[in-house]
């Protein structure tokens, strides 16, 4: 059975209070703008989600917000199924060696899942995963990869890049 992961990095954060800790530092206007872009033009795909997990960083979980507010404002997509949503530990990482575990993990049953997180690990975890080198995973960007194996079976060049867009590839094209 294939599987498809959802690689969905935060949007950009404000450093606009230096006191925060980088857990609680928020979205900034234009992470905001980015999100909502991103999440509303990959509506209809992401309604097909059974799994949603983000970080506990503020700026992860504001930008699942997003994806998750436009699922709820498009609810009449025929292939909608239930959506499982949590905030995992685990997901605030910046190595992908964290999050393979994490995804290996997953249970079997699950067979389209999403991940909002943090870079570099993500960047990097696309590389291990399929070996394309993105150079570079903007924030709000989304990666989807997909390999028919089990998640426990997930490693080394064992899937492949489905999709990769980011905001500003979105913009220009729209």
């Amino acid at each position: 059975m294939s599987r498809k992961l959802w690689l969905i990095r935060h949007a950009k954060s404000s450093w606009d209070d230096p006191s925060l800790s980088d857990k609680q530092r928020p979205l900034a206007e234009r992470g905001h703008k980015a999100a909502q872009l991103m999440a509303s033009h990959y509506v209809e795909p992401f309604s097909t989600l059974q799994l949603l997990q983000y970080s506990p960083a503020l700026r992860a979980k504001q930008t699942a917000g997003y994806w998750l507010e436009q699922r709820k404002a498009n609810t009449h997509s025929p292939l909608e199924v239930d959506l499982q949503i949590s905030c995992e530990k685990t997901l605030y990482t910046f190595h992908w060696a964290d999050l393979l575990l994490h995804i290996q993990q997953l249970p079997s049953e699950l067979n389209n899942v999403a991940l909002v997180g943090h870079n570099p690990a993500f960047e990097d975890l696309v590389h291990y995963l399929t070996g394309e080198d993105l150079i570079k995973f903007p924030t709000a960007s989304l990666a989807v990869i997909e390999a028919d194996l089990d998640w426990q079976n997930w490693g080394e060049l064992s899937g492949y890049l489905r999709l990769f867009d980011t905001p500003k590839k979105l913009a220009a094209r729209l």
